[in-house]
């Protein structure tokens, strides 16, 4: 008779455990089919980039960055604007309008929607686009341009272009492309925004002159 009750009793502590299993399996099966899983989520955090001040210190313009590299000081040394008495000029109207369109674009990638503030200006320097740039600014200045003030904006491209690659000064490059953006909206009838003035061809003269300080202080 003992040994019926102990029997009956190892039978219901049996099935109370196998319930209580069935149960807990259940529940992490429908877990696993739903594709929750039971782990605590991790707060994503993002670095914030310190923001770099302008190189160029006020009322000393970029020229007297010490960055710069001999050529470029050298350059920037007798930089000056020749007198033009026309606003803009064409050797080869079509050669200007397909690579200020073309320009234009890629300097819409390298600065717009925020990409300057990545810009590794050390690396872009020795980049082929870069160096296109570089090549398509003096045809621009010597087969695109015939004598006008956009030979000027030329030289003002190529000042911008190598303090900004010699002394990492991203506002130089902001400069590099408000001179193609202009030029695109008003060579090509581009849509933009905003014209920046950042033209001596078609900018105010107040702007221009701002440009001028800017380089030589």
């Amino acid at each position: 008779m003992k040994a019926f009750f102990i029997t009956l009793l190892c039978i219901s502590l049996l099935a109370i455990v196998g319930t209580g299993a069935y149960i807990f399996l259940s529940k992490e099966d429908i877990n696993s089919a739903s594709g929750k899983e039971n782990v605590p989520p991790v707060q994503s955090q993002q670095p914030t980039e310190a923001k770099k001040d302008h190189p160029a210190k006020t009322g000393e313009g970029a020229s007297k960055l010490k960055e710069l590299s001999g050529d470029t000081k050298d350059f920037l040394s007798t930089f000056t604007y020749e007198g033009y008495g026309e606003k803009i000029a064409y050797q080869n109207e079509e050669l200007v309008k397909q690579i200020i369109s073309d320009q234009h674009a890629y300097l819409n990638d390298l600065t717009g929607w925020g990409h300057i503030d990545n810009v590794d200006t050390a690396y872009l320097a020795e980049s082929k686009e870069w160096q296109k740039l570089q090549d398509d600014v003096e045809r621009l200045r010597t087969e695109g341009f015939a004598p006008s003030e956009a030979v000027n904006d030329m030289w003002n491209a190529e000042a911008f272009m190598r303090i900004a690659t010699d002394s990492a000064d991203l506002n130089s490059l902001r400069y590099v492309h408000r001179i193609f953006h202009d030029m695109d909206a008003e060579i090509n009838g581009a849509e933009v925004d905003k014209e920046w003035g950042a033209t001596r061809a078609f900018g105010a003269e107040t702007e221009t002159q701002e440009l001028y300080e800017y380089i030589k202080g």
